[in-house]
């Protein structure tokens, strides 16, 4: 797990955006989000692509840790209440593997523990190995 989160920590968006990776094992992350001005859509709530992102992110960091380069293929997000401030969290499991695909499930709530998002992605294995990268 420490390749994982090696390589996630050199993900300069996250970075930029303030996400954290909290935690990854097999098939599943969980990371979050301190909110700020600069997530904020002009109405005031959280913008749709700073929650897709966290979500993105831990999606990514589940997918991953098996060690083999994953990438997205296809993911979906339906927000289910707004958000103005505070802390995201976004938690990924695993709902189904095979040697080439993947599917997760990621949820994002807020520091109540109120449904944001869910998030859902397919992610397609490589061959290539997470320990080359770095």
């Amino acid at each position: 797990m420490e390749n994982i989160k090696k390589l996630f920590k050199n993900d300069k968006f996250a970075a930029y955006n303030g996400i954290e990776l909290l935690e990854v094992s097999e098939g599943s992350a969980k990371a979050k989000m301190e909110i700020n001005e600069n997530h904020l859509n002009g109405i005031g709530i959280v913008q749709g692509g700073a929650i897709f992102t966290l979500a993105d992110f831990t999606f990514g960091a589940a997918a991953n840790s098996y060690g083999t380069v994953t990438v997205a293929i296809n993911v979906n997000i339906s927000y289910m209440k707004a958000s103005n401030g505070g802390t995201l969290f976004a938690e990924a499991r695993e709902i189904s593997k095979n040697p080439k695909l993947g599917t997760y499930t990621i949820n994002v709530t807020d520091e109540d523990n109120e449904l944001i998002a869910i998030f859902q992605g397919m992610a397609y294995r490589k061959r290539d190995k997470i320990e080359d990268l770095i």
